[in-house]
C-alpha cells in the first residue's frame, strides 16, 4: 500500500501532492469511505492561482492568457502554467520597472511559471526630452541637476517637466552678453527652465568691454545725475562706464534756478540728454537764475481821437504792428478824420516809448484814398535804435525815425515775372531785412539795415506749377528756412516744400517735408520757425491733421508728426507757432468749433501731448520767451460755454514752461461790446504790443483804436 500510493504520488507530481492527502483521509467522494460511489466519474476538480497586474503610469500589460490590463487587473492561471506578460507604454512614454514577480526584469516583457498567487506591479514615466545648449565666445553652460557641461557635453536628456537651472560662467576677460533660444528673457547668469518639450538655449559671450570715462561740468547752481548710477554732480562729475552702455543724465536746478542748456558731448535745453558710451565723453550743464516775474500787461490805451469816425470798415481793421527787444513798439492804421470829409481815410503810426508811454500820432504822408480801399497791410519791424521799416504788399518800402519821420517810398528793383506780393519777412538783430514773395513762384530778397533792396533769388523749382503761401523764419545763427505749398505735377493736390538758406552757401534747393498724397489744405497758412542753432519747426494742415515737421540742423528733415486728427475745426484753424532761441517750441489751432489746442515740444524730449488752452477763442496770436514760456492772446467771450453776456473781449494767457495754461487775463476796459482786428507782435524776451478794434459803448456803433503792451 506505501509502495503503491508513492508511485501514485510519482505519478501525479504537484498536482498528487495536495491531492493524495484528500484521498487517504477519505475526504473526496468515489474514492472509499462510502459516499455515492463515483458520481464524478473520478476526475478532480481542476485548481487555479490568482495573477494580479497593477499598472501605474500611462500604458498596459497584456498577455496571451487573456491579461489586458491598464490599471489593476486580476486572472486566475493553472498551475505550473509559464505566461509571458508585455508592457506596451502610451505614446510618448517608457516602461519605467517592472514590480512583484517580474522585479528585475529587463525590457518589456516578462516571463512567469505560475506555482502560487503571483502579484506583479509595472510602472510607465513620460519619456526624457533632450535639452541641447550652445556656446559662442570663451565661456561654458553647466546644469543642474547635472548633465550639461559645455564646453565638452552640450546636449542632455532630462526627466519631462523636469526643472533645469543653467548657469553661465564667462571665460577670463569675459562677460555673459547675452541669452539665447528658450533662455532669451533670461536676466544674469543663470537661467532656470521647465523642460517638457525638446529644448534649446543658447549663451554669448564676449570680451569684457573696457571702461570709459564720462566727465561734467556745471556751471550756475544746479545738480546733474546719471542712470545707471555714476554721475551726481556737484559732487561726483567723473565716473567710468562700460563701453556701449547707455547712460541717461538729468539735469536739476536748485530753488531759484532754471537750467539753461546743455554743451558738449550733450546737445538742447531739455532737462534730459541720453549718450552711448563709445568713447570718452565730457559735456556741460548750465544752469542760471530764474527771471523774476514774468512781464506783464498795462492799461488799455486808446490810440486815435477822431472821435467822429470809425477805425472799422466793413467790420475789417486795417492795422499793423511791431515791438523792439528793447520794449518800444508802433502801431500803423488806417482812419478818415473828416477832412476833406468822412469818406477820405488817411494813415497814421504812433509810438510807445518804453518808460515813456504812447507819443502823439503822426499821419504818414503821401497816404490817403476813399475809406473802402485798404492802405495799410503787409509787415512792419522795429529795431532798438529806433527805426521802423514797414513793407506794404506790394513792396513799396518806408522808414521812420522819431526825429525825421516818415521818408518817402522806396522799391525793390524790378521783380521778375511771378514774383508776386510779400508773403513773409523777418529783421535780424542789426536791422537787416530778408523777404519772401509769393505769386506763381517764390523769391527771396534783402533790405540791408539804412539800404536799398536787392537780390531777387528764385526758391521754387516748380517750373510752370502753381506756388501759395510761402512763410519765413530766420536763425541767430544766420540762417533761415522758408516754406511753402506747391502743386503736385499731374494732380490737383498741393505738397508742403522748403529751402534752406546757409549764410555762406546761399539758398539751397528746395525738398519736399510732407509724406502724405492729401491736399494740404490753404486754409490756414502754413507757419515756420527756428532756434538759435538752424533747427527748424514747420506746422500746415493735411488730412484732416495738424502736421508737424523738424529740420535738425545737419541731419535734415523729419518725418512730420500728426496731431488732432478727426477734431480740427472745419473753420480756419489758425495754426500759430512759436520757438525759443533754445529749441522749445508751442503751437496753437483751433480744435472743433472754438477751442484753441496747444502742443509743447522740447529738444531731448519731444512733443507733449496736446491740451486746451481755452475753451473759446476766435483770432489769436502765439508768442514764446528765451526760457520757453507762452503768451496766447485771442478774442472771445466771458465765461464759455456758458457766457454771463454776449459781449466779446481781449483775453490772455501764459504758460510757464512746464507747468499748465493759466487762468485768462482781460487786457482791455471793456466798456464795449465788440472787439475785432487783433493784431499781436512779440520780442524774445516775453514783451509784446496787442491793437484792436473797440466799440466805445455797449450798444454804440463808433468804435476806436486800442492798443496794451506787455513789457
Amino acid at each position: 500500500m506505501r509502495v503503491m500510493r508513492l508511485n501514485l504520488m510519482q505519478r501525479l507530481g504537484a498536482w498528487g501532492a495536495a491531492l493524495v492527502p484528500a484521498l487517504v483521509l477519505g475526504l473526496l467522494p468515489g474514492c472509499g469511505g462510502g459516499g455515492d460511489g463515483g458520481r464524478d466519474g473520478g476526475q478532480p476538480p481542476p485548481l487555479t492561482f490568482p495573477v494580479s497586474v497593477s499598472v501605474t503610469g500611462n500604458g498596459k500589460v497584456t498577455s496571451i492568457s487573456g491579461i489586458d490590463c491598464g490599471s489593476t487587473c486580476t486572472t486566475n492561471i493553472p498551475p505550473n502554467t509559464s505566461i509571458t506578460l508585455v508592457a506596451s507604454p502610451a505614446a510618448g512614454q517608457q516602461l519605467q520597472s517592472w514590480g512583484g514577480a517580474c522585479a528585475g526584469t529587463a525590457g518589456n516583457s516578462c516571463t512567469v511559471t505560475v506555482a502560487q498567487a503571483v502579484s506583479i506591479t509595472t510602472s510607465f514615466s513620460a519619456l526624457p526630452v533632450a535639452l541641447n545648449v550652445n556656446v559662442s565666445g570663451d565661456g561654458r553652460l553647466t546644469s543642474q541637476p547635472a548633465g550639461i557641461d559645455c564646453g565638452a557635453t552640450c546636449s542632455a536628456q532630462f526627466a519631462a517637466s523636469s526643472r533645469v537651472v543653467l548657469t553661465a560662467t564667462p571665460g577670463q576677460g569675459q562677460v555673459l552678453q547675452s541669452w539665447g533660444g528658450a533662455c532669451a528673457e533670461a536676466a544674469g547668469n543663470t537661467c532656470s527652465l521647465t523642460v517638457s518639450q525638446a529644448t534649446t538655449a543658447s549663451a554669448r559671450f564676449t570680451a569684457q568691454p573696457r571702461g570709459v570715462q564720462l566727465g561734467v561740468v556745471v556751471t550756475g547752481s544746479g545738480a546733474v545725475r546719471s542712470q545707471p548710477a555714476g554721475i551726481d554732480c556737484g559732487n561726483t562729475c567723473n565716473a567710468e562706464f562700460a563701453e556701449a552702455t547707455v547712460v541717461v543724465l538729468t539735469a536739476q536746478p536748485a530753488a531759484g534756478q532754471v537750467f539753461q542748456a546743455w554743451g558738449g558731448a550733450c546737445r538742447g535745453t531739455g532737462s534730459t540728454c541720453t549718450l552711448t558710451m563709445s568713447e570718452a565723453r565730457s559735456l556741460t550743464a548750465a544752469f542760471i537764475a530764474a527771471t523774476g516775474a514774468l512781464p506783464a500787461w498795462g492799461l488799455a490805451a486808446e490810440l486815435e481821437t477822431s472821435d467822429d469816425f470809425n477805425v472799422t470798415e466793413d467790420g475789417l481793421v486795417h492795422q499793423v504792428n511791431a515791438i523792439a527787444a528793447n520794449g518800444n513798439a508802433m502801431v500803423i492804421w488806417q482812419q478818415p478824420d473828416g477832412q476833406p470829409n468822412g469818406g477820405v481815410s488817411k494813415v497814421y503810426s504812433r509810438l510807445y516809448v518804453a518808460g515813456q508811454g504812447w507819443q502823439p500820432s503822426v499821419q504818414v504822408p503821401g497816404m490817403s484814398d476813399f475809406a473802402n480801399r485798404q492802405l495799410v497791410g503787409g509787415l512792419l519791424f522795429l529795431d532798438n535804435q529806433g527805426v521802423a521799416t514797414w513793407i506794404r504788399p506790394g513792396l513799396d518800402t518806408r522808414r521812420f525815425t522819431a526825429t525825421g519821420g516818415w521818408t518817402a517810398p522806396f522799391n525793390p528793383p524790378t521783380a521778375p515775372s511771378g514774383a508776386g506780393q510779400l508773403s513773409s519777412a523777418v529783421m535780424d538783430e542789426a536791422g537787416n531785412v530778408r523777404a519772401l514773395t509769393n505769386g506763381n513762384d517764390v523769391y527771396s530778397l534783402t533790405l540791408p539795415a539804412g539800404g536799398s533792396w536787392r537780390d531777387w533769388v528764385r526758391l521754387d523749382a516748380s517750373g510752370s506749377l502753381n506756388t501759395d503761401a510761402a512763410d519765413l523764419a530766420r536763425s541767430g545763427n544766420g540762417s533761415a528756412m522758408a516754406i511753402w505749398v506747391e502743386r503736385n505735377p499731374g494732380d490737383a493736390n498741393d505738397s508742403m516744400k522748403a529751402a534752406r538758406f546757409d549764410p555762406t552757401g546761399g539758398w539751397q534747393a528746395p525738398v519736399t517735408i510732407d509724406n502724405s498724397f492729401d491736399d494740404v489744405d490753404q486754409t490756414s497758412p502754413p507757419r515756420v520757425v527756428m532756434d538759435g542753432a538752424g533747427n527748424a519747426m514747420a506746422v500746415w494742415e493735411q488730412g484732416g491733421a495738424i502736421q508737424v515737421a523738424r529740420y535738425t540742423a545737419g541731419a535734415g528733415w523729419a518725418a512730420p508728426a500728426s496731431f488732432d486728427a478727426g477734431t480740427l475745426s472745419t473753420q480756419d484753424v489758425k495754426i500759430r507757432v512759436a520757438m525759443a532761441a533754445n529749441g522749445r517750441a508751442v503751437v496753437a489751432w483751433q480744435s472743433g468749433l472754438f477751442a484753441i489746442k496747444t502742443v509743447r515740444f522740447a529738444p531731448g524730449e519731444g512733443f507733449s501731448t496736446p491740451v486746451v488752452a481755452t475753451p473759446y477763442g476766435l483770432d489769436r496770436e502765439l508768442g514764446i520767451d528765451e526760457h520757453g514760456n507762452a503768451q496766447l492772446v485771442y478774442v472771445a467771450v466771458d465765461q464759455w460755454p456758458d457766457p454771463t453776456s454776449p459781449e466779446i473781449s481781449v483775453y490772455a494767457r501764459q504758460m510757464p514752461w512746464g507747468q499748465a495754461w493759466g487762468p485768462q487775463a482781460l487786457l482791455e476796459t471793456r466798456t464795449g461790446g465788440i472787439k475785432t482786428g487783433l493784431a499781436v507782435a512779440f520780442t524774445a524776451g516775453g514783451a509784446a504790443v496787442a491793437s484792436w478794434a473797440q466799440n466805445d459803448t455797449v450798444s454804440g456803433v463808433r468804435n476806436s483804436l486800442w492798443a496794451n503792451v506787455r513789457r
